[in-house]
């Protein structure tokens, strides 16, 4: 568990700071930059997802250039589909899968094995353990759909990360 040492401390912070997830949403939503605040975080994303490609192709490999489409596809659907993307209603759920997303990359960047399963386990555990957390946080609530999102996006980020 000393490899992922900053993951942990990443996995911390946010469930330290869950109980101030609403005001933060709400305080970015209702200022003006709400706007500039959405393109940061996509941006981050495609950041991510640019570099992944590079790497991608530098290698030549087909099966890791076909799971890094995958990864960017389903980031997509998320944003664009189901108009996570510069919806003030779904903005929480942009914001999940940033963090998630990000866990994601840290996770597969401290796993030395590509093999192993830890990271993996890692994930889903954070992404129940933050919505879980949620029971004891006043006017929130659990959803099934939050740790679905979650895991998605951390998965997307380990694909991610991994090129």
């Amino acid at each position: 568990m000393k490899r992922f040492k900053l993951s942990a401390l990443y996995i911390l912070a946010l469930l330290l700071t869950s109980p101030f997830h609403v005001q933060v949403k709400n305080f970015l939503v209702n200022s003006q930059g709400f706007n500039f605040v959405s393109y940061i975080l996509l941006g981050t994303l495609a950041a991510f997802f640019a570099l992944g490609f590079i790497r991608a192709f530098a290698t030549g490999q087909p099966l890791e250039i076909t799971a890094i489409c995958l990864a960017a596809a389903i980031t997509g659907y998320f944003l664009f589909q189901r108009r996570i993307f510069l919806s003030k209603v779904f903005f929480s759920n942009f914001l999940h899968i940033a963090e998630f997303f990000i866990l994601g990359v840290l996770l597969s960047k401290e796993n030395k094995k590509a093999s192993s399963l830890v990271p993996l386990v890692i994930l889903i555990s954070s992404a129940f353990a933050f919505e879980l957390s949620q029971i004891f946080i006043h006017n929130r609530v659990v959803d099934g759909n939050d740790i679905w999102t979650n895991t998605i996006s951390g998965l997307v980020g380990l694909a991610t990360g991994f090129f």
